[in-house]
């Protein structure tokens, strides 16, 4: 069984594309599939300090971080193994979640709604995406591109959080797994060699998972060859956002447009 290739990857291209087309070579893709770095470079060399601007598809996640549950003293624990700081916004969550730990602990791959104040979800969200250097969004509403400050981000995002199961982590291939890979490639049909632990294709095979008996496997395309992640089969419960594009306002969206412009120290008719 072949996977499905990620939307993302190309919507993440096309929005490079673009902002170079109608700006100029200000912009380079960074993040990809890396969470801990955000996704486009704004390049500012001496002109302008240097920042990122963020991907966000129309209906998209938008971080985690793992809560492991103490049945003991029914509580949630903020796990060591988070990569952002517990901060005020997930201290009052854990509240809201301890205040109910029944119901929370007991929560599978559907999960449960954390129905707290919005401004406590936009709160970390805009926290996590401040702490990575991000100082705008782009995103599409059908055929138009819309790219706003993250001040803004309330005009045009709602929000949701889910506490739920979630697979975690990846790790390169290694010798001793490479029997695993090697079946799930088969299954496909895939023409292959290898180069060491790398794979050489004629086929495009950037972004496809496959399938073997004890892990799943991703292809990411590197100098003409593919490197594999092994996709981890360990289940965390995570706190998840979501985010839903919402009507927004169209002299907002021009007064944004602007103050991006501004930041670049660019129009499109400059370029």
């Amino acid at each position: 069984m072949r996977c499905k290739k990620k939307k993302w990857k190309e919507f993440e291209s096309e929005c490079t594309a673009y902002l170079i087309g109608k700006y100029g070579p200000f912009f380079e893709l960074k993040g990809e599939s890396d969470s801990t770095v955000s996704d486009i470079l704004v390049n500012g060399g001496a002109v302008w300090e240097s920042f990122y601007i963020e991907i966000k598809m129309s209906d998209s996640q938008s971080g985690q971080f793992v809560l492991k549950p103490d049945f003991e003293h029914k509580k949630f624990r903020y796990s060591v193994k988070n990569r952002t700081p517990e901060n005020y916004y997930s201290h009052r969550i854990m509240e809201f979640m301890n205040e109910r730990f029944e119901v929370f602990s007991d929560s599978g791959t559907k999960g449960n709604n954390i129905d707290i104040s919005k401004d406590i979800m936009y709160g970390w969200i805009l926290s996590h995406y401040k702490e990575m250097n991000v100082r705008f969004f782009i995103t599409k509403d059908s055929n138009r591109f819309l790219i706003f400050p993250i001040q803004s981000f309330e005009k045009y995002f709602d929000v949701s959080a889910t506490y739920r199961v979630k697979k975690s982590g990846s790790s390169h291939l290694t010798a001793s797994g490479k029997e695993d890979f090697i079946v799930a490639l088969d299954r496909v049909g895939i023409k292959y060699q290898f180069k060491g632990l790398d794979v050489i294709a004629d086929d495009d095979l950037d972004g496809m998972k496959v399938c073997g008996e004890r892990y799943n496997y991703l292809l990411k395309e590197d100098n003409l060859q593919y490197k594999v992640k092994r996709l981890s089969n360990t289940r965390n419960l995570n706190v998840i956002f979501s985010l839903y594009l919402k009507k927004y306002n169209e002299v907002q969206r021009n007064k944004d447009l602007r103050e991006f412009e501004t930041a670049i120290g660019v129009k499109a008719s400059d370029y």
